[in-house]
Formats: C-alpha cells, sequence, structure tokens
C-alpha cells in the first residue's frame, strides 16, 4: 500500500464589513482604498496624526506618510501594499517593542505574539475624495505599480526555544475533531487546516482570537514563530523519494490594502506569497486561485473555491499540504488480489488487498479492542499508523476511546515484533466542505472579525478539501521495486493484522508529533 498523493487545503474567505451593509449584501461604496487611507490598526489608540495637503502617493516607505494613502483621482498607483517596505515593520511575534523610524510610526506596535497589537501607531492621511471614480479609466495594476515583494526571502529561521510541542497538541486536537465531525469515509488534513488557521490569527480582533486559541490551542506566547519552526521542521522531510509541501497565499482584491504588521507576520513567519486579483470577476478571480492550488498539489485538487465564493471578496486566504511518499517495506504487485471488505452486517465488497509476501518486523501497538501497526516511509520521518478494530462493527467504539495524543503516541507505546499485514488499496476524497459548520458550535462562526489583517474585515467563509491514494509503491512516480523471497519457512508472527474491516488511519511527523493526515475507511469500494 502507498500513499501516493495527500493534501488538503484551506480557503478563508473574507469581506470588509464597512463596505457591505450585511455578510450576503455586496458593497455600495467606491473601491476600499479610501477606507485603508484613514483606518486605523483594530485595537490600537493613534498617538500621531499627519495631515497631508498632497495627495500624490509616496512611494518612498521611510516617507512620514502611511504607504499607499493617495487620492482616488491618482491613477499611477492603486494598490498601496506592494510599496511597503517589509524590512522597515517589524515582526510582531519576534520585536514586540521596535517601532519604525518615519516621522509617523509604521502600525506595528507592540504585539502580543499571537498578533494582537496592545499600542499601535497609526499615521492617518486626509483626503479630499473625487465624486468621479476612476476605475474605468485606471490602468491594471499590475502595470502601474512595481511587483509586490517577494515575502519568501525575508523568511525566518526556526526558533529552537519556541512552544512546537503546545502549539502542536493544539492543532492536533483540533483536526481530530474536525474528523470526528466527518461521517463515513474521511480524510482531512489537522496540519492545513491549523496551519491556515494560524495564519488568520495574526490578524485577528480581540474576540476572534480568544475563540481561535481556545478551539486550537494556540499558546499564549510565540505561536507563529512556533508554526514557523513547525513549518520548516515539515519541510526538512521533503527529500527524496518524499515530497512534503507546505504552502500559503494570500489574495487580496486588487487596490484592497492588508495592514503592514499582518503582512510582515505572514511573509517572515509563513513564507506567505500575495497574489492580488480581482474579485468583481468572480470566475477569473477563482481561476487564478484554483490554478495555484492545483499546481501546489499536483492536480489532485483542482478546485477548491467557486465564482460565487470569492466574487467582491476583499481576501481569499490558501494553504496546502502536499505528500507523495515511499513505503519503507513496499507491497508487491504480485501479492496484491482481490477479497472481500466488511461493511456491515453480512454486507461486504470485494476489492483489492496487498499483502506482505511474508511476516516483516513492524512496530505496533496492542489496544483495547484494536490493534495498531506503523507502515514507515521511506527516510524515517513520516509513517502511518492504521488501528484495526477486532470487532467489524466496533470503529466507532475504538475511534471514541482514542484521542490525538494517544493516536500520535502510539510510537512511543510499540514494541517490535514480526507482523503480517493486509490491507485494501484505496482512494478518498473530501470535496470542498464548510468548516463552520464544524467550528461554529464551537464558539467560532462566520463574521468573526479580523481587524488585524485589515480595517472592518470579517470571515466569512472557510472550506476544506482534501485527497488520498494508497496502492502498494506509495507514489505514483515509484521506481519498481525488488523483493527478496526466502528459501525457507518463516517463524510464526507476533502480530496478524488483516484490514477487511473499516479503520482508522493517521500519518504522523515523527520529529514533531504533528498530525498530517488523519482519515477512516468505511467502504473502499467508495
Amino acid at each position: 500500500m502507498a500513499m501516493t498523493k495527500m493534501l488538503r487545503l484551506l480557503v478563508l474567505v473574507s469581506c470588509v464589513a464597512a463596505a457591505c451593509a450585511s455578510p450576503d449584501t455586496p458593497a455600495t461604496v467606491p473601491e476600499p482604498v479610501a477606507e485603508a487611507n484613514t483606518a486605523e490598526d483594530a485595537g490600537a489608540a493613534p498617538t500621531d496624526t499627519t495631515t497631508t495637503t498632497d495627495p500624490e502617493p509616496v512611494a518612498d516607505p521611510d516617507a512620514d506618510e502611511e504607504p499607499g494613502a493617495a487620492s482616488p483621482d491618482t491613477t499611477t498607483t492603486t494598490v498601496p501594499e506592494p510599496v511597503v517596505d517589509l524590512d522597515t515593520v517589524d515582526d510582531p511575534d519576534t520585536q514586540p517593542s521596535t517601532t519604525t523610524t518615519t516621522t509617523a510610526p509604521e502600525p506595528v506596535g507592540d504585539s502580543d505574539a499571537n498578533g494582537d497589537s496592545d499600542a499601535t501607531t497609526t499615521t492617518t492621511t486626509t483626503t479630499t475624495t473625487s465624486t468621479t471614480t476612476t476605475t474605468t479609466t485606471t490602468p491594471p495594476t499590475t502595470t502601474t505599480t512595481p511587483p509586490p515583494p517577494d515575502p519568501v526571502a525575508d523568511r525566518l529561521p526556526a526558533d529552537p526555544d519556541v512552544p512546537v510541542g503546545e502549539w502542536v497538541a493544539g492543532v492536533n486536537a483540533a483536526g481530530w475533531g474536525f474528523h470526528r465531525h466527518l461521517e463515513g469515509n474521511a480524510v482531512s488534513s489537522p496540519m492545513s487546516i491549523g496551519m491556515a488557521f494560524s495564519l488568520s490569527r495574526a490578524g485577528a480582533s480581540a474576540g476572534s482570537g480568544v475563540a481561535l486559541d481556545g478551539i486550537f490551542g494556540f499558546p499564549e506566547a510565540g505561536t507563529h514563530s512556533a508554526a514557523n519552526a513547525v513549518d520548516l521542521r515539515l519541510a526538512e522531510a521533503s527529500a527524496e523519494p518524499t515530497t512534503l509541501e507546505v504552502a500559503n497565499r494570500l489574495f487580496p482584491d486588487e487596490g484592497f490594502s492588508l495592514l503592514p504588521a499582518f503582512l510582515v507576520t505572514a511573509a517572515r513567519q509563513y513564507g506567505a506569497d500575495l497574489q492580488p486579483v480581482d474579485t468583481s470577476n468572480g470566475a477569473a478571480a477563482a481561476a487564478a486561485i484554483n490554478r495555484w492550488v492545483s499546481d501546489r498539489t499536483r492536480g489532485l485538487i483542482p478546485t477548491i473555491v467557486d465564482p460565487g465564493a470569492v466574487q467582491n471578496q476583499k481576501l481569499v486566504l490558501v494553504n496546502t499540504v502536499y505528500l507523495k511518499a515511499d513505503w519503507l517495506l513496499p507491497f508487491l504487485p504480485d501479492f496484491t488480489s482481490d477479497g472481500p471488505f466488511i461493511t456491515g452486517a453480512d454486507q461486504s465488497v470485494a476489492v483489492p488487498f496487498m499483502r506482505d509476501q511474508e511476516p516483516v518486523h513492524r512496530r505496533f501497538v496492542r489496544l483495547e479492542g484494536a490493534d495498531a501497526v506503523e507502515l514507515p516511509y521511506v527516510g524515517g520521518e513520516l509513517a502511518m499508523w492504521l488501528v484495526v478494530p477486532h470487532d467489524p462493527a466496533g470503529l466507532a467504539t475504538v475511534e471514541e476511546s482514542l484521542d490525538a495524543a494517544t493516536l500520535t503516541g502510539l510510537s512511543d507505546a510499540a514494541q517490535t515484533g514480526r507482523v503480517d499485514v493486509t490491507m485494501p488499496k484505496w482512494e478518498l476524497t473530501l470535496p470542498p466542505t464548510d468548516l463552520f459548520e464544524w467550528l461554529c458550535p464551537l464558539g467560532f462562526c462566520a463574521g468573526a472579525g479580523f481587524e488585524g489583517i485589515a480595517p472592518g474585515i470579517f470571515l466569512s467563509a472557510a472550506l476544506h478539501g482534501a485527497k488520498v491514494i494508497v496502492d502498494e509503491k506509495g507514489t505514483e512516480a515509484a521506481a519498481a521495486t525488488a523483493g527478496m523471497f526466502p528459501t525457507s519457512m518463516p517463524p510464526p508472527p507476533d502480530l496478524t493484522i488483516v484490514a477487511d474491516r473499516p479503520f482508522l488511519w493517521a500519518i504522523v511527523h515523527q520529529d514533531t508529533g504533528a498530525l498530517l493526515f488523519v482519515g477512516r475507511l468505511v467502504n473502499p469500494a467508495g
């Protein structure tokens, strides 16, 4: 069996409340650039106000005016964020008390580790708004402004002293909760969901931040530094023939300004690139977002948003996780044959089963009511755990007895012996699924504020999709594997696992204990 590709991704779609009568009402005011020019950083009292009489845009990020402040009649630039020099803005997670040396300080101030500002200073620019809009005559912003800075170049190295364990434990627990929310065949990525909401936490308003901390268990200090360390440690597992990639991208509406402090955290702690899209054209914006997602997931997830989901939104935040790995001990195709998989009382389906040619040394754990076996991938940093109930109808009881800590801690409780494994090949897909159906009962619903991303912004939609393919080799691009055949009768196995009934599976990063993917197989035939 092999997990040829696994991935998931989360889309956070946001809308500016000040430009909408309600989450369902389209904006009725002119372009939101004027709002961003005069809005103050959420949760912070301004300490200085500068009145500018010259409406010309300021291209120098060290000047007194806030980057991007320009008259609505000015057509030379409409996207303020690309002119922000990320090196002049403090990272709120690593430099909480440092401000820039401009006459009117950047709106970063003193922030806690979760990205909430405690004493933020803001430059307010007063302009005279023309009654004549220039949107029909303004050239495309991609041709009238400098290209946006490359945030990845500013990525911070991993800090060894940040609370990685606490961050991972909280994300694992939340991801296990989402898994339990799904019914029947299931596949999801706790890592993708956790990483996306950890990034959004950098711009959460006070109430939204408290709710997210309660659900995801984010540390009181060092949330973003911990996420960065986890991400970079996962990247270390991406070595031939294994590929493990986590990616983040921000898709703001063209002309919409995100706060510099949020952009700095997104770039330095999450490696998030900026890609402005014209959300007034929902079809074109969705096509651009889906194209990036498909590229990052090697075509496994071709679509995560539809045009209606992104129409007139102000920001779409996307995370993807992609995995491609070979089994350390591959299954030989010659030993694969059809067999019955029990789906219910007196019910079964015929599916292809992969089999060990003989018992091999594996780590395993005997649980109450189930047996668990480790299937490591090449490289030793990743492994899948199968949890197969003794009772063909006992999966629900077994899942109820487990939590994320127990699941990711199987490695610590394991013993080694000769194990004979028989398991089906399978392929599962989770279509884009509304996360608020799971989150809202936990106290985090659509409409939650994220003033630290931009004034008046809130979260209106959250989607998660995933796909997993498991076969003998563990990768579609794997080379043929040679097998050694014994010449004498082997001793009896210490454990025989036949996964011919509904079972649980999980892919764990051994170093951090991060739960990358989790799922259940109830019916391999679909």
